[in-house]
């Protein structure tokens, strides 16, 4: 499995594009999907953690 990660630089923050390529064939594209989203979740909620101990 290959993923390529993209952070551009847009008007109102930062557009994040992930492309993930070689899943095997047993693991759906939806559960893909789903695993990105909640890791990217548990990675805000740890953000926003740290930002409140900073203030």
């Amino acid at each position: 499995m290959q993923v390529s990660i993209t952070l551009t630089e847009v008007s109102c923050g930062t557009e994040l594009n992930i492309v993930h390529e070689g899943a095997p064939d047993v693991i759906p594209a939806e559960m893909c999907y789903l695993g990105w989203q909640e890791s990217l979740i548990l990675l805000a909620n740890l953000v926003d953690v740290g930002n409140s101990r900073v203030a």
